[in-house]
């Protein structure tokens, strides 16, 4: 399945070597949290690698081990 890559999407990419939520990524970007959440989402929605969970009202995405 081919999906277009979003102006955020490789930023994102290489931040999630490690669990972050929306906030942080936002933080590191200089982006609004919403823009944020919404990349993570579509990334953990589009690519197989890219994990999510939520726990209450706390988003946590990471690149799951079976990256490529």
């Amino acid at each position: 399945m081919l999906v277009k890559m979003g102006r955020y999407d490789e930023a994102v990419d290489r931040i999630l070597s490690d669990p972050v939520t929306p906030n942080e990524v936002a933080k590191k970007l200089g982006v609004t949290q919403k823009t944020a959440q919404r990349v993570l989402m579509h990334l953990a929605l589009t690519r197989e690698d890219v994990k999510y969970k939520n726990s209450g009202r706390i988003h946590i995405f990471w690149k799951g081990k079976n990256a490529q």
